[in-house]
């Protein structure tokens, strides 16, 4: 996966730093989660297209702070792949390519079908931290609940937030995107899943179980 500075700032561009979440800190953290799950599918054998993958974890939630629907995308997922695909033609990326990163991109959103390696590596990346170490797993989580507040204009308490992020987790966690043997661990089960739900349980009992918290 090959890095280029120019095409990381021009993309930077395109997120809002005043975003908690969807900002390009996110862009760059998919990024280097996307290159370990690369590594790991070239010492497995998985076919890959690195380029890919970097390019469209790089511009996956551009313009998420637009709106979308006013700019005549049904979907901000296809807002950032027509964004990507604008700023990948001006650095003379091929059409082959530049299609295949949309597709990636398009891959990421919920309701979403991906078919082939690089789309299911990028929705992969895109949902590492889901399993991350707890601090950044519950940072995180944080970090959405106030930009879901800022978008909206008003506050949710956290046993209504939880509950809400509890579904899309479990929706995610129902999928099968596993590319490689890391989501499998010595009894053949998801070790991606597990930390996941470990996670979300854990969240719930600091934030649930405390009373006064709102």
């Amino acid at each position: 996966m090959r890095r280029n500075d120019a095409l990381e700032g021009r993309a930077s561009a395109l997120y809002d730093p005043a975003l908690p979440y969807h900002n390009f800190a996110h862009a760059l953290d998919a990024v280097r989660a996307g290159e370990l799950l690369v590594r790991r599918c070239r010492d497995d054998g998985v076919p890959i297209d690195a380029d890919v993958v970097y390019y469209a974890l790089l511009f996956h939630d551009a313009g998420y702070h637009e709106d979308h629907g006013r700019l005549g995308y049904a979907t901000k997922e296809e807002y950032a792949a027509a964004l990507a695909c604008q700023v990948l033609t001006e650095f003379a990326v091929g059409p082959q390519t530049i299609a295949q990163v949309a597709a990636a991109i398009l891959a990421t959103h919920r309701d979403a079908v991906f078919r082939t390696n690089e789309e299911k590596a990028v929705r992969a990346a895109d949902l590492a931290g889901l399993a991350a170490d707890y601090q950044v797993f519950r940072a995180s989580s944080e970090r959405l609940k106030r930009e879901w507040e800022f978008l909206h204009g008003i506050e949710i308490p956290w046993r209504q937030w939880i509950d809400r992020t509890r579904e899309i987790i479990e929706f995610f966690l129902s999928q099968d995107i596993r590319l490689t043997r890391y989501y499998l661990d010595e009894h053949g089960d998801s070790a991606f899943h597990k930390r996941a739900q470990a996670n979300m349980r854990r969240l719930y009992e600091e934030k649930v179980g405390a009373e006064g918290v709102g």
